[in-house]
């Protein structure tokens, strides 16, 4: 948990500094498609708030956001078709598409399309990458090395 909070912190300052991308937003999908439970959401609402504080948004509305996008994409992976890791691809685009849209339409600015679908594209190898790190790195409770 502390090396992830340690890449959001990171993807945090990166899309609010350099990247055009919502880095962090993909992330928090990602995670929630794979593994389901509150921390994901304590970690929505926490990198929402700082996202929002970075980007100089109402701080509010982004948590609120990416709080919705986490509980619904842990919903969705509960279905009998999220076996399927391409689902992640459509998923992602549209809650990406969703956050410009309720961002553009806050901030009175006009939207972009082509960020969102190279975020989305991105969403299937950050899938596999953070699956690879929650199966090999992470130690479960129910293991017991013996001697």
């Amino acid at each position: 948990m502390k090396t992830l909070i340690i890449i959001l912190i990171i993807a945090t300052f990166l899309q609010t500094t350099i990247l055009p991308v919502d880095l962090v937003l993909l992330i928090l999908i990602c995670r929630a498609y794979i593994k389901s439970g509150r921390s994901n959401l304590y970690l929505g609402f926490a990198f929402g708030l700082l996202t929002a504080h970075l980007n100089l948004n109402f701080l509010g509305i982004q948590s609120l956001i990416c709080l919705s996008f986490v509980q619904i994409t842990q919903m969705l992976s509960k279905i009998r078709l999220a076996g399927n890791p391409l689902l992640i691809v459509p998923i992602t685009l549209v809650f990406l598409s969703l956050n410009r849209i309720i961002n553009s339409l806050l901030s009175h600015t006009t939207w972009e399309f082509s960020g969102v679908i190279l975020t989305a594209f991105l969403s299937l190898p950050t899938l596999y990458l953070i699956r690879f790190w929650e199966e090999r790195f992470i130690v479960r409770k129910g293991i017991k090395l013996k001697i």
